[in-house]
């Protein structure tokens, strides 16, 4: 009898045990359920895997104050965002083929986030660019935001996660100077779903070409242009980041490219006589190498061997 009690209740146990360990990991137990999820205490459903404590407070402070921007301007964002640390036990697999490893993936139509913590500095700010992805999608009923608008929108929650407002603006003016002609096209694609990309890429924000930020997520192109976005900010409010038209992008992003351009040179005109100015430097120091050169190469080519003495009679025999 007291058999038969055991077992009833061990089964009972089992069946309260199995909801209860789902619903402590939420969206992430159910897709991923080879670890463990403990929910952090955010806006919206965070569950980490293997996260160390003192991780895991960050991690809520700087996604909850992400969230709190986001929601201010679009509303809300509906998300389960699912972060693993590459030593919990993950299987990666499931995303990739090949050598390749996933660090961040985006499923936009299911308002789920999965991130590796394998960056710690960057985890945070890596989950506001998720957010502010999925919220666009959300609050276009899935059409998506035109591209590279959304990325642009999506790295200034970003860079305010990660303090990066003086580094950004300082970045913009670099870029502007070596291509102040440059003309971005705002309307050259849509969001991605899924969307993958690796956080610890695009740091860096200075390069050259006439096509502007480009399309995909991870470019080092798109960093400093949260500066742009920020000078919407300060021109004409929060309202035009939920506006996708391109016409309006880019008629802000001559403005300033023009304001960047009056406070590096203190003239509105873009100037291009630098170039000038540097190749003629640079063929300068050439054709003094050159001359260095020749110069060395005769002097010792001309320089006559010194006769050698004659050796000591008998030192040889």
């Amino acid at each position: 009898m007291l058999a038969r009690v055991l077992v009833i209740a061990a089964l009972l146990f089992g069946v309260v045990a199995a909801p209860a360990s789902a619903a402590r990991g939420g969206g992430c137990a159910a897709r991923f359920p080879e670890v463990d999820w403990l929910r952090l205490d955010t806006p919206v459903d965070v569950y980490a895997a293997g996260v160390p404590e003192g991780h895991a407070r960050r991690y809520e402070r700087e996604i909850s104050g992400a969230v709190d921007q986001i929601t201010e301007i679009f509303g809300s964002v509906d998300a389960t965002v699912c972060l693993f640390d590459p030593a919990s036990g993950f299987d990666r697999s499931r995303f990739v083929s090949g050598s390749s490893r996933v660090h961040a993936i985006l499923l936009l139509d299911d308002g789920v986030l999965v991130l590796s913590t394998e960056r710690v500095g960057l985890t945070g700010s890596a989950a506001a660019f998720g957010l502010a992805h999925l919220a666009m999608w959300q609050s276009s009923d899935g059409a998506g935001f035109p591209e590279p608008q959304a990325s642009t929108i999506a790295q200034y929650f970003r860079s305010e996660v990660r303090r990066r407002a003086a580094l950004d603006h300082a970045e913009a003016k670099s870029a502007n100077f070596f291509g102040p002609e440059v003309v971005t096209r705002w309307s050259a694609g849509l969001q991605t779903d899924p969307l993958v990309w690796d956080p610890s890429s695009g740091q860096s924000a200075v390069t050259l070409g006439p096509t502007g930020p480009a399309v995909t997520a991870a470019s080092p192109a798109s960093t400093h242009m949260a500066d742009l976005v920020r000078f919407g900010i300060e021109r004409e409010g929060y309202g035009f980041i939920t506006d996708p038209d391109p016409g309006v992008w880019a008629d802000l992003e001559a403005q300033w490219r023009s304001a960047l351009t009056i406070e590096i040179m203190g003239t509105e005109q873009p100037t291009t006589t630098w170039r000038w100015g540097l190749g003629i430097a640079i063929g300068i120091v050439v054709v003094a190498a050159i001359a260095a050169t020749l110069g060395f190469v005769s002097k010792y080519r001309g320089r006559r061997r010194a006769q050698t003495p004659d050796p000591i009679p008998g030192f040889f025999e």
